[in-house]
């Protein structure tokens, strides 16, 4: 690409996937993105980025240079010496979030509230995506921070640990078992719900059910943690789930609450990106808010209330 202002239209589109957002986000009007995009067009002889929808999504030749592309612009950056500028109070830019429900669900509401505060035109998008997708999603660009527990993400990915978690059973409450001592043996002999995905630390609460002897106790198995309570209204089914989401679902759904009769310890909810994203200024910027708006809410399962039935 000869024209390095291309280069920053190109970073802008695979970030936006919008001419609209990517002309705000660069100061330029949508003429001047689209007559760049032209430009790439011809240079590459290929249409790069593709209406689908709302969406302008990358052809498979844009994703295969956009690595190689937003690399040489990011070391073109730190030849400046100089970072650029990010001003929260008048940017538009739209920062996305890799996470799954359960993060929507307990940091998303709290963290729009502050950027109505501090940012009221900046965006927030969030996509949910396997690891693999994660971690080159963050090294694009694409994704400016991952949140959950992700012990799989890859070398050159940073973290910070927000808040540690341990698990609970929840059932209805008028399980069989609502007012009873939960012990491992009565544990074992339920029919269990769990919520699971390759790649997320979560899949260790599936080995420990295994290595319990609980392997044909797990009755359904399901991808996502917002249909679960709907299911263990309606059922005999204990679910086993992490304690920040307990307390949140049970603002809303009858739930009795117990503490987990295995010896599982607790683990880390963190926020990722890339080393390429360490020093830029709005990520920078963005994962302090993040960071902030779970101080705020005090999710850490060592000042919270016990749950319990």
């Amino acid at each position: 690409m000869k024209d390095l202002n291309l280069l920053y239209v190109f970073e802008a589109l695979w970030r936006d996937r919008s001419v609209t957002i990517a002309a705000e986000s660069l100061d330029v009007t949508q003429g001047a993105v689209s007559s760049a995009l032209k430009r790439m067009r011809d240079e590459y002889g290929d249409k790069l980025f593709m209406l689908a929808g709302r969406r302008m999504e990358p052809t498979a030749m844009a994703t295969s240079i956009a690595p190689s592309l937003l690399e040489a612009l990011n070391a073109i950056r730190k030849t400046t010496g100089v970072q650029t500028s990010f001003d929260a109070g008048e940017s538009t830019r739209s920062f996305t979030i890799r996470t799954r429900d359960v993060g929507e669900v307990v940091v998303l509401p709290n963290l729009f509230a502050r950027m109505e505060d501090v940012a009221p035109r900046v965006k927030i998008n969030v996509m949910f995506a396997p690891i693999e997708e994660t971690v080159h999603g963050l090294s694009t660009g694409r994704m400016d921070v991952a949140l959950g527990y992700l012990p799989a993400l890859e070398r050159n990915i940073h973290k910070k640990v927000l808040f540690k978690q341990r698990y609970l059973c929840v059932m209805r409450n008028d399980h069989p078992l609502a007012n009873a001592e939960l012990t491992l043996k009565r544990f074992l002999s339920q029919q269990h719900l769990l919520v699971e995905y390759a790649g997320s630390g979560h899949v260790l609460l599936e080995r420990a059910l295994i290595d319990a002897g609980a392997k044909d106790r797990i009755r359904v198995r399901m991808p996502q943690y917002l249909a679960a309570p709907h299911l263990v209204l309606r059922s005999d089914l204990i679910w086993t789930c992490p304690e920040s989401l307990v307390v949140e679902l049970r603002k809303h759904f009858p739930l009795a609450v117990k503490p987990l009769p295995m010896p599982m310890g607790n683990f880390d909810v963190a926020l990722y990106w890339h080393d390429r994203f360490h020093k830029d200024p709005a990520n920078l910027w963005f994962r302090q808010q993040v960071i902030e708006c779970v101080h705020d809410i005090q999710i850490n399962p060592l000042t919270a209330p016990r749950t319990s039935a």
